[in-house]
């Protein structure tokens, strides 16, 4: 019971900073959710993990051993216990279901207070605070067969639900502004979603009376959260590698094709295949095989010619 007990206590004190009106305890508020939600986690592998066994699958280290009956047992071995992707596997194998991208979420915005903090820091709390909730609600219950309220208590379970609520509420206004968008591109539609403020990190962002993308102009954006304005290009890469860092990472350990590529027309990673375009100024490739072999062009050599670079080599040295 000690792991839930600190885990427990880890969240209480993470709401007491995050309701404390110095921003300074931002950084502290967001380490302690994060923190006492990973051993809830780990509570619920110490409850799996089998009598005499060290607490087995909480322990990064397991070792094979022969029991009294010459059959084959595991133990744990040594202090260090698992991480994140550790507990997200073993989780994995005996079907434990946790919405591990809101989880990848908290943790990019922890390490971004941890490493970069700024004054504008405290304006993403309420996101954490809100995905944090439905995370630890929804595995008490299923997993741990615990009531929140009376495991955090009335006060710090009141927290979770005021923040979610005025979260939800917010977040729920920015989809709706950019759902009033024609975002020409099918991958832009997505992408979008993965915007974030450039300045604070909140993902609590309005479009400012713009109704249709087009390549090459300007579309204005706001947050919500420090009230920063921005334009899309800013940010349309990160959105783009957001979006498509799943095919990119199979490209790469697969030997697939790139999802998308640097424009060579304004330089930005936004050619996207998928488009036959760059999405940020709307460059097409024009040729796509060599007029001379036959040959597919790749971007660059479509866009220095109509002809490979093999030929164009030969063309040169005459």
């Amino acid at each position: 019971m000690k792991i839930l007990k600190n885990g427990v206590e880890a969240i209480q004190i993470g709401l007491e900073d995050f309701k404390s009106e110095d921003p300074r305890r931002a950084q502290s508020a967001v380490r302690n959710i994060f923190a006492g939600m990973l051993l809830l986690f780990k509570e619920k592998l110490r409850r799996l993990s089998p009598e005499d066994s060290d607490e087995v699958l909480i322990k990064q280290r397991i070792e094979p051993f022969l029991d009294g009956n010459d059959e084959l047992s595991f133990k744990g071995k040594g202090d260090k216990t698992v991480d994140v992707y550790q507990i997200r596997e073993r989780f994995k194998g005996f079907g434990i279901a946790v919405d591990w991208k809101a989880v990848e979420d908290i943790n990019k915005l922890r390490n971004a207070i941890e490493h970069y903090y700024t004054e504008m820091a405290p304006s993403v709390i309420n996101e954490i605070v809100s995905k944090s909730f439905g995370i630890i609600r929804d595995f008490c219950v299923k997993y741990l067969n615990e009531e929140p309220v009376a495991l955090f208590g009335q006060l710090a379970w009141d927290i979770f639900l005021e923040t979610d609520e005025v979260y939800e509420k917010e977040k729920k206004e920015s989809e709706e502004s950019f759902a009033k968008v024609d975002w020409r591109y099918d991958i832009l539609t997505e992408a979008v979603k993965n915007m974030r403020c450039p300045k604070c990190q909140s993902e609590l962002i309005q479009v400012t009376d713009v109704n249709k993308y087009e390549p090459n102009e300007d579309l204005l954006l706001s947050c919500r959260k420090c009230n920063f304005e921005f334009d899309l290009a800013d940010v349309i890469e990160e959105c783009v590698a957001d979006e498509l860092a799943g095919e990119a990472y199979l490209a790469v350990t697969d030997g697939g094709n790139d999802p998308y590529t640097e424009c060579p027309d304004c330089g930005k990673d936004t050619f996207v295949f998928s488009e036959e375009c760059c999405i940020a100024c709307g460059y097409e490739q024009e040729s796509k095989t060599c007029a001379v072999c036959g040959t597919g062009l790749d971007v660059d050599e479509a866009y220095e010619g109509e002809i490979c670079s093999y030929h164009r080599s030969l063309r040169d040295m005459d």
